[in-house]
C-alpha cells in the first residue's frame, strides 16, 4: 500500500480533532437553536423507537458543527455509545463504492462500460430476479400505484448502467434495485480488474485518512471496527430483542462497518476534492435533477426539494441497523444517521427520490436549512 502523503495525515489528525476540541466561539445563536431541537428530537426519537445506540454528525463547510452519541452499545447497557461506535451501515456502503470506482475508472484500471455479463453468473441472477416476486426485479405497482418496470434481461446493462440503476426497463428511468448493485464485484473481476475492496480502501479510506474502518467481516485492515460495533436489536411488541449480525460480507451494495466519525471524514475529504477526479464532484453534486420523481446517479439519490438539492441515501439492514448520509450541497450541509436497529428505515419508494417523507430528514432540513415544518416524535419530551 502506497504512504499516505503528509498532507493527508494533518489533515486527517486535524479533523479528528475538531470533533473533541470545538471552537472557543461555538456555533452561532442559530446553529445552536437548531442543535438544540434537533438533539431533543434524536432523544426522543430513540427512546419512542427503542434504539440502544443512535449517533449522528453534522457537518458545514467540510467541518464537524455538531456530533452525539445516545444511548449504549452492548445488550447489557454498560458500554455508553460514542461516535467511535462502529455500525454497519447498509447501503450508505453504495456512495462510498461508488466513487472508488469511478476513481479507479478514470485511473485507466476500470472501463464504465463494461456489460454487467462480464460477471458470469449474471444470466442466471437477472433471470431469477426478473421472475421472483421481488417488486424491483418482475416489476409492479408499489402501493400508491406508481409503476416499478421489470428487469429486461435482453438489454445490454453495463457497469455505468448499474452505477446509476437502470437496470431495469428501456434503463430511461431509475429502480432501485440493490441485488443487481450487489453483483458489480463479480462484473469488476469478471472482467479482469481488481478487488473492489482493494479498489474501494486505495482510491477512497486511505486518502481520506481514514482507520479502522471494516470493508466487511474479513477485511484484514478493519481494526477495531469490529470490537467497537455495536450489536443490533430488533424491537418487537414494543420490547428489544437482540439479533444476530449478518455475515455477509462487502460487497458493491453493503458490507462497511464505520463510525459517525469516519463517514465525516469521508464526508469532508469528499468535499475537499480529495478524492473524486476533476470534475466528478460537480457532474454529481451540482448537475439539476430533471425528473419529478427525482433521479439515482453514480451511488446518490438525488432530487430538488422546495428549491434546494438534497443528494441522500439510506440504509437498511432488515431487523439489525439503519443509516442515513444526506448532503444539501448548496449550503455545504451534511447529516449522517447510523443506528443499531432498522428505525431510520421510512420504507422509501424505490422509484422516487424522497427523503423529505423520512420524519428525522425532515426535521433535520427544518432545523438547519429552514426547509419545511420540522417533525415531531414524543412532542412532550421536546
Amino acid at each position: 500500500m502506497p504512504r499516505m502523503p503528509m498532507i493527508v495525515l494533518l489533515v486527517a489528525a486535524s479533523f479528528v480533532a475538531s470533533f473533541s476540541s470545538p471552537s472557543a466561539a461555538g456555533p452561532g445563536e442559530r446553529d445552536a437553536a437548531a442543535i438544540a431541537h434537533f438533539d431533543a428530537y434524536l432523544a426522543a426519537f430513540r427512546e419512542e423507537h427503542r434504539i440502544p445506540a443512535l449517533a449522528v454528525a453534522v457537518l458545514r463547510d467540510g467541518r464537524p458543527l455538531w456530533a452525539k452519541a445516545y444511548g449504549w452499545s452492548d445488550d447489557e447497557a454498560e458500554v455508553e455509545a460514542t461516535i467511535d461506535t462502529t455500525f454497519s451501515i447498509a447501503s450508505v456502503t453504495k456512495p462510498i463504492a461508488a466513487a472508488a470506482i469511478i476513481a479507479e475508472a478514470e485511473a485507466g484500471a476500470l472501463d464504465l462500460d463494461t456489460p454487467m455479463a462480464a460477471d458470469p453468473d449474471w444470466a442466471d441472477t437477472c433471470d431469477w430476479l426478473s421472475h421472483s416476486e421481488i417488486l424491483f426485479g418482475s416489476g409492479g405497482r408499489e402501493a400508491d400505484g406508481t409503476p416499478v418496470p421489470a428487469m429486461d434481461c435482453t438489454r445490454g446493462v453495463t457497469l455505468r448502467d448499474m452505477l446509476n440503476m437502470r437496470a431495469n426497463g428501456d434503463g430511461s428511468q431509475f429502480v432501485y434495485n440493490p441485488v443487481s448493485y450487489a453483483r458489480i464485484d463479480r462484473v469488476i473481476s469478471g472482467a479482469g480488474g481488481r478487488d473492489l475492496r482493494a479498489i474501494v480502501r486505495e482510491r477512497m479510506i486511505d486518502p481520506a485518512g481514514i482507520h479502522d474502518l471494516a470493508l466487511g467481516w474479513r477485511d484484514p485492515q478493519g481494526g477495531s471496527a469490529l470490537r467497537l460495533l455495536a450489536p443490533p436489536f430488533e424491537v418487537v411488541d414494543g420490547k428489544r430483542r437482540k439479533n444476530n449480525v449478518s455475515d455477509d460480507d462487502f460487497r458493491a451494495a453493503a458490507g462497511i462497518k464505520a463510525s459517525v466519525r469516519q463517514l465525516a471524514q469521508f464526508d469532508a475529504a469528499l468535499d475537499a476534492g480529495r478524492l473524486l477526479p476533476e470534475g466528478w464532484h460537480a457532474r454529481i453534486f451540482d448537475a439539476p435533477v430533471e425528473a419529478a420523481a427525482g433521479d439515482y446517479r453514480w451511488g446518490w439519490f438525488a432530487q430538488e426539494w422546495r428549491g434546494e438539492r438534497l443528494l441522500w441515501h439510506s440504509g437498511w439492514d432488515p431487523g439489525r441497523y439503519s443509516a442515513m448520509y444526506l448532503k444539501v450541497p448548496e449550503r455545504s450541509l451534511t447529516l449522517i444517521v447510523l443506528a443499531n436497529t432498522e428505525a431510520l428505515w421510512w420504507d422509501n419508494s424505490a422509484v422516487r427520490a424522497e427523503i423529505e417523507t423520512s420524519p428525522v430528514a425532515a426535521t433535520f432540513l427544518a432545523d438547519f436549512a429552514g426547509l419545511g415544518a420540522p417533525a415531531t416524535a414524543a412532542p412532550d419530551a421536546l
